[in-house]
C-alpha cells in the first residue's frame, strides 16, 4: 500500500535551504505575505486511513457528501450540488418491498456525517426523479444512465458544506482520463461501512490507478461494494466535481412540473454548476 507522504517539491526544498541562512531567511520572511501559493484544493485528509480509504467528512470536498436516511431502515449517499440541492441515485428512493417511491417526509439528510457526528441536518421539501429510471427494470440501459434524482433540502446546508459541480462523462472527459490529466474515484457510504466516507478505485482500469495530490493512491474497490451505490468523483486541475449521468436521456426533457433547478439540470449538455467551497 503506497504511503501518503509525498517527497517535497523542488520549490519547498529550495525554501528550506534558504531558511538555513539568516540573512536570506529574513528577506524571505518579508516577502512571504505576497508570495504564498493558493490554498490547497484538498482539505479534510488529515485523518485519511489508507487501510480503509476513509477521509475526514468535516473538510471540503468530503463535506459535500452526506448520508440520506430513508424510512428509518436504509440509507444512501447524497452529494450537495447547490446550497439547497442534493444529488443522489434514483434507485435509493424506491421502496422495493412496497413497490412505491419514498415520500419526502420519510427522508432526512445528515451532511458530512461521520461516526455519529455531522455538520448539519435537514428535512426534505421536494424529490424529483429522472423519468428514464424504471424501478421495474433497473438494469436496463435507460435506467442505468438515468439513475439520478435531485432533492431539495429545507435548510441551505450547502453554505456550510460547500458543493460540487456536475460533469457528464462525455468523450472529452474520457480522453482526459486516458491521458492522465484527470482522475475518477468513488466516494461515500456503503453497506458494511455506513459511518464514514470511504474512497475506492476500480483498479482493474488503468485510469483509476492514478494518484490524487494530497491523498496518494486510493485503495481498490472491494468485491462486495456496489459501484452504482457510490457517487463518482472527478479530480481535474485542482478541482473536484461529481460525475453525472444526467441529461443523457431523451426521456428527461424538461416538464412543466419540474423545479427550475431540475429543469436546467436536464438541459445541461455537458456541465451543470460550479464547485463551491463552504462559506465559513
Amino acid at each position: 500500500m503506497p504511503h501518503l507522504q509525498q517527497a517535497p517539491s523542488r520549490q519547498v526544498t529550495t525554501l528550506f535551504d534558504f531558511w538555513r541562512q539568516p540573512l536570506l531567511a529574513a528577506a524571505l520572511l518579508c516577502l512571504l505575505p505576497f508570495s504564498l501559493p493558493e490554498a490547497s484544493p484538498l482539505q479534510g485528509t488529515a485523518h485519511l486511513d489508507l487501510t480503509k480509504g476513509t477521509v475526514n467528512a468535516e473538510g471540503y470536498p468530503w463535506s459535500t457528501l452526506g448520508r440520506l436516511n430513508i424510512g428509518g431502515r436504509a440509507f444512501c449517499t447524497g452529494v450537495m450540488v447547490g446550497k439547497n440541492h442534493l444529488y443522489t441515485q434514483a434507485h435509493c428512493l424506491y421502496n422495493k418491498s412496497e413497490k412505491r417511491w419514498w415520500k419526502a417526509e420519510e427522508l432526512h439528510y445528515r451532511a458530512g456525517y461521520q461516526r455519529d457526528r455531522h455538520i448539519g441536518s435537514s428535512d426534505i421539501t421536494r424529490i424529483e426523479i429522472s423519468e428514464s429510471y424504471d424501478p421495474s427494470n433497473p438494469n436496463s440501459l435507460a435506467s442505468m444512465t438515468g439513475d439520478w434524482a435531485l432533492i431539495t433540502l429545507k435548510e441551505p446546508l450547502g453554505r456550510r458544506t460547500g458543493w460540487l459541480g456536475l460533469k457528464n462523462m462525455d468523450q472529452g472527459l474520457r480522453q482526459k482520463l486516458r491521458s492522465g490529466t484527470a482522475s475518477v474515484f468513488n466516494a461515500g457510504y456503503h453497506s458494511g461501512w455506513s459511518h464514514a466516507v470511504k474512497l475506492s478505485s476500480n483498479c482493474s482500469q488503468d485510469v483509476s490507478r492514478q494518484t490524487i495530490p494530497g491523498i496518494g493512491s486510493i485503495p481498490c474497490r472491494e468485491s462486495r461494494e456496489n459501484q452504482r451505490s457510490l457517487p463518482t468523483i472527478l479530480y481535474q486541475n485542482g478541482t473536484y466535481k461529481l460525475v453525472s449521468s444526467a441529461a443523457f436521456n431523451r426521456n428527461d426533457g424538461p416538464k412543466r412540473k419540474d423545479s427550475h433547478a431540475f429543469a436546467s439540470l436536464k438541459t445541461a449538455s455537458s456541465e451543470w454548476g460550479h464547485s463551491q467551497r463552504p462559506n465559513l
